[in-house]
Order: structure tokens, then sequence, then C-alpha cells
């Protein structure tokens, strides 16, 4: 403990001085009261005390000392909500006496650690402190990594002491959670549940088609049918559309594991949305009937829309889009150079421009054919674009680069999601994983937006979320056009692989971009954005738009909706104004098939829009229950944890008790406290000045 100022202590000597003259000159000038000996040395002493600590706060003085903090270790225990939990013949078990011992083990560990519980499955749901665990087990899907990708992002800076993972070890979203936890720092305990026991069971393990096809084609459908201990017997397969059966077979089980794919084609004959469901017929002794029936959707569209991509020079970009755009059967995409484009420009619906406009003549030619066909663009802006142009192009945005010493400075940027956008919508699991995508490459320097510019994605530099755009979309004399502020988006789809063994977020963003950019223009004055199928455990959000007879976005009239399900009920809601649109959130809705209409008041026009959408099952719990142990004592083994079984739940306190290295991690911090802000400080002065004015006081002074 020591006192420090902002000024040298030496000076605190000149306060002594300055109490010492101002009691001096007091009481030698005051020589009519005649006091006694002691009043006269003790009186001159405590003014001059007093006057010396008032002089002394003008230094600033602080009191600096160690403060003593005990960081508790963290102790994270996720729980498996899925519905594979509850799906054998034990469930009773878990809802019941398992929540008990859940709550048992989390209060065990008292006050020596930091508990924070979680529900995992769809997505980590955090149990509120002091409040008693319960599981409900309704999750559709189980993402295992997201509790990793969780305490990583969340705690990373705590001090972690272990997790206590406590699942049948079945994930069916995500990526592996083996390669998560190789990177955790922490032990992990995990605690077997489920029934590793193969079951009599007969089901449909999945469905493979085409997401989408064209109208009067016939399309292929493969249906993968497995069957355990029905060894003999026969079953009957079914497909419906609607309430007709369009294709028949028996199934004939042979062995103790049967495997079967069941190969069939289909036509497409309507447009729009079509569902189809698979039905297997029931058999005695299964474990669960859930899996026997599935359902699919094909969307029917009339043809394919046309995209060139076009570009100054070659670039992993390109490929990193066009093979994104073909993961949909909507596009025809053709790739060219900007020298050596020579098709009609009115036979495409978008243009993806890489570094164009540059300095070249030809690409200056193409862009004036573009635009003059009034054909939607996607403009990728980079280090080869001619800046001074691409300003010009009313795009919605205008950049400045900053150049010093003759040379562009350049940027590394990140994306993150402009939560106000409403133009099209994308899955969660594709807005999650923007979070991990790296940075691309942007123009450092100043950015404007245009009024009416929709912010898709803003720009993160360096961890701060900085209001530069990134992927912004506007719309001139009714075209549309798309600019993202950098290049390097190849990297983000490396990244979506090597977290997800997969592109699929990375696929859906590019193609939700490329669906929105393409589509016809809508030149009505009340438009409703809705999607044509919803999974079960997602929310059904719908979006809307009016304008007035200038074709200016207003929010003035209310907008009212009306949804009817398959049995012919109908819910009515009116849309929240949110900016310059509209938006209703229906929550998530019971699988079926809806009607809805949307209606308006515009002036002296009643505005109508109408259509329907489909809710679909999402059985992905029900197709494997047979409990993966061994993940499990993997997951443990690799991060030096151990592996327990559901009845030694009691054991977990003790292992991590045991456990040398989960303690508690001490540290001495520095603080400072201003003597100006000291309660005692000042009670010493007031008592110097009271015991002064008291002797005073009672030998007649004043």
């Amino acid at each position: 403990m020591s006192i420090i100022s902002e000024h040298s202590l030496w000076f605190s000597l000149l306060c002594i001085l300055l109490g010492a003259v101002y009691a001096t000159a007091l009481y030698l000038r005051n020589r009519e009261t005649d006091y006694d000996r002691r009043a006269k040395v003790a009186m001159p002493i405590l003014r001059g005390l007093a006057v010396a600590l008032v002089a002394f706060l003008l230094l600033a003085p602080m009191l600096k000392h160690n403060v003593k903090e005990v960081d508790k270790p963290l102790l994270i225990v996720a729980v498996d909500n899925s519905e594979s939990m509850v799906a054998t013949a034990d469930s009773s078990f878990y809802r019941q006496e398992f929540q008990d011992k859940i709550n048992q083990l989390v209060s065990s560990f008292g006050e020596d650690f930091d508990v924070k519980t979680y529900l995992i499955g769809e997505e980590n749901q955090r149990v509120a402190e002091n409040t008693p665990f319960h599981a409900g087990f309704t999750d559709k899907t189980t993402r295992l990594s997201s509790i990793f990708e969780e305490v990583e992002n969340l705690y990373s800076s705590h001090n972690i002491g272990a997790m206590v993972l406590v699942s049948d070890g079945i994930y069916n979203a995500g990526s592996n959670p083996q390669y998560l936890a190789e990177r955790a720092k922490y032990p992990v305990y995990t605690i077997a549940a489920g029934d590793t026991t193969v079951q009599t069971d007969l089901l449909i393990s999945g469905i493979i088609h085409n997401a989408q096809t064209y109208i009067g084609n016939y399309f292929p459908v493969e249906i993968k049918v497995s069957a355990t201990h029905l060894s003999g017997q026969k079953a009957q397969l079914t497909v419906f559309k609607g309430d007709e059966s369009i294709y028949t077979k028996t199934i004939d089980i042979r062995g103790n594991q049967h495997f079967e794919t069941v190969k069939l084609t289909l036509e497409a004959k309507q447009k729009g949305m079509q569902k189809y469901r698979v039905e297997l017929s029931e058999l005695e002794g299964e474990l669960t009937y859930k899996n026997n029936a599935s359902t699919f959707f094909i969307e029917v569209v009339d043809q394919r829309e046309k995209i060139a991509m076009v570009y100054h020079a070659p670039h992993p970009d390109i490929s990193a889009l066009r093979q994104a755009l073909e993961t949909s059967d909507k596009y025809e995409v053709e790739v060219f150079s900007a020298d050596n484009f020579n098709k009609n420009v009115s036979d495409y619906s978008l243009f993806v421009l890489h570094q164009l406009p540059s300095r070249t003549p030809s690409s200056v030619t193409l862009l004036n054919k573009i635009i003059q066909s009034g054909t939607s663009a996607l403009y990728i802006v980079g280090s080869q674009t001619d800046i001074s142009t691409f300003n010009k192009l009313n795009t919605g945005v205008s950049i400045q680069p900053n150049i010093q010493g003759g040379k562009t400075l350049y940027n590394e940027s990140m994306p993150y999601f402009n939560e106000s956008f409403l133009s099209f919508t994308f899955s969660e699991e594709a807005r999650q994983m923007l979070r991990n995508y790296t940075p691309i490459t942007t123009f450092f320097g100043n950015y404007n937006t245009a009024v009416g510019t929709n912010v898709f994605m803003y720009q993160k530099i360096n961890g701060v979320e900085s209001t530069y755009p990134l992927i912004t979309f506007n719309s001139h004399n009714a075209t549309r056009t798309g600019v993202i502020t950098g290049t390097d988006i190849w990297r983000w789809r490396m990244q979506n692989y090597l977290r997800a063994q997969n592109t699929d977020a990375f696929d859906e963003i590019v193609n939700q971009m490329a669906l929105y950019l393409a589509a016809k223009g809508d030149k009505s004055l009340f438009r409703v954005h809705a999607e044509e199928l919803y999974n079960e455990n997602n929310t059904v959000e719908i979006t809307a738009e009016v304008y007035n007879e200038s074709h200016e976005l207003i929010t003035t009239p209310d907008v009212k909706f009306k949804l009817k399900d398959a049995e012919g009920k109908e819910y009515t809601s009116q849309f929240s104004k949110q900016n310059n649109s509209y938006t209703l959130n229906l929550g998530k809705l019971p699988v079926g098939d809806y009607e809805w209409e949307a209606t308006t008041v515009s002036g002296q026009q009643t505005l109508t829009k109408s259509g329907h959408f489909s809710v679909q099952e999402i059985l992905l719990e029900n197709i494997n229950l047979v409990a993966d142990h061994n993940l499990l004592r993997t997951l443990s083994d690799n991060t030096h944890g151990q592996s327990f079984n559901i009845s030694q739940l009691d054991q977990v306190e003790k292992a991590i008790r045991s456990n040398e290295n989960i303690k508690p991690i001490v540290n001495y911090n520095q603080k400072y406290s201003p003597f100006l802000d000291s309660w005692l400080y000042f009670i010493i002065i007031i008592l110097l000045l009271g015991v002064e004015w008291f002797m005073r006081k009672w030998g007649g002074g004043y």
C-alpha cells in the first residue's frame, strides 16, 4: 500500500508549511484571549494539520493498494434436449428421475464452482441462474458441436474448469464435435445416456431427390429403407401425392439387418412446390412408428434463369460463386472474360461482374449494354475496379479509397449481419456460420450509401463492428443491383467446409442473393414475401412492402393477415411496422399445408395478396436411435476427462473435485482510491477543526 499523486509528493512539505504559517498567523495575531498553556500549543497544531490536509487534496493524492480476487473454476453442464433421448424404452426415467439427478449434480458443487447449465439440441439454451433444471426433450435435431462453439465464444477468457456433457452421442446437424473438442483446453466429462442395443424397427432412413425440376420433366427419387430384427416379414411401401397413391412396392425383408434402396421416377405435372409422402406399413414389435413415414418436397419451375459471370481477370471468387449457384437447378451459369463476351445481354436475368468496370474499353462497352437493358447486376469491387466509373453507376454505394505514397490501402474485413435487413431470409445455420467466416479484402477509405440502399452485411474490422457496407442492395429505375465491396469471398466457402464439412451455408447465402436480384420486377403497390416451405423447427417469418402512387415506400396503412390451415381453421393477425417495411412472425407452426391472404388499404384502393406454404416434419431424431457411447468416450479421452454411464451420475462431482488441474485462480489487482472520495479523510479534517473549535470556545475565544 502506498500513496501516489499526479504531482511530486515533495509538494506535501509546502502543504505542511502552509498549515504552520496559517496557524501561527492566526494565533499570534489573536492575543486577546488568555488560553491555558496546553491549549496554546494544541490549538495551532490542530488548525495547522487541518489546513495542511485540505491543501494536500490539491495534489490529487491516491492510495494504491493490491486487491485479491478469486476466479472460481467455471463448470459447464450441457444436457442433450433432443427427441432421441426419450425415444427408447426407458423414457420415463429421463422425464422424471433424471431431472432430479441433474439438479442434485448442479447443486452439489455449491459455491466452489461457477456453474452454467445448458440445454443443447437445435440450439443452445442457457438455464437461468437459481432456476431448477428441466428438459422437455423436444428438439428436432442435435448439434453437439454447438456447445463447444458457445464455450469458445463466450468463456474463452474465463477460468474454465470442465464441461459435463450428458448425451446419447447421436448428432445429426453441425460438424463432428470431435474436431472442436480437440481445441478445448478443459476436460470433458461425458455421461452416456440412451440405449446402445439395436432395437426391432422398420424405417425410412433417407430420401434422395432433386430440390427443383422443370414442369413436364421426369425426376428420379431414391428411398432408403432399413429393417432390423424383422427377417422374413413383408412391408408395403407407398408414395402419395396428396391423397392419391402414385407408387407402391412390397419390401421383402431378408436378414436381421436389411437395407434396400427403392428407385423410382415421378413426373412433374404442376408448377410450384409439390409435396410427396412416403409411408411404410407398420409391423408388430417395432420400437417406434414415427419413422415409418416421411415427406419430401420438389419445386417445379417453368424454366431456368440464366446468369452470366463476367470477370476482369481470373480469380478464385469466380469458381466459388459458380459452384454455389450451380447447386440450384434454378440457374444456368455461364462464365466469360470481359474481352470475350459476345452474347445478347437481354438473354440473362443477372450479371455477376467481378472487378468490373475496369479500365479496359471492352468492360465499359459491356457495362453500357447491361445498364441500357435494365438487367440486374451484382458488382464485386476489388483492386482492378475503376472506382471513379463505379461511383457513377447508381449502385447505392460510393467508395473513396485512401491512398498514401501512391499506394491504395486495404482492410481485412469480416462480415456481420444487419439485423434490420428484411429483403429476404436465410436459415439460422447460415447466420451462425457468418460469425466464423474469415476476412476478405476491402478498401480502406470512406464509404457512402445512398438513401434507400439496403445493407445486408457490414464490415467488422479488427474485431470492431463498423458502419462500412460489405454487401448491399439497391433499386434504380426498377432495376436491382447488388454490391460486394471486397474480393476473396472464396475464403468463406473454404471456411464453411472446414467447420461443417459442407458448403451449405455459403451456397444458401449466394443463392438467396441471386434469387433476390434475378427476380422479375414487381410493379405492384403491395408486395408480400413468403417462402413456400418451412421446417417445423423454424419460425415462419413473412415480410411485406407498401408503395404509394409515386412508388415510394410507406408504412402508414395497416396490413392485416389471415391464415387458414388444412382443416379450414382461420387465424388473423397484423403485420408490425419496421423501418420502411412490414414484418410478421408467426412462430413455429404445426406440420401441414396453409393458405394465406394479406390485405391493406392504400388511398382509395384495397390491395390483396394471397399464397400458400407448407410446414414439413423433421424426423432426424427418429432415424437413428442407437446411442453412440464410443463418440462420448472419445471426447473424454481426447480432453483428459472421464466417461460415465447414466447410472454413475453421483460419481461425477467426486471426479471433478479430485482433478488437481481444476482449481481457483487468485489474481492480485492494483486498485487506486482517490483521497477526495474517502469519507475517513474528511472525518479526520472535521475532527481536527471540531476539537480546535471546542478548545477555543472552552477558553472563551471566538
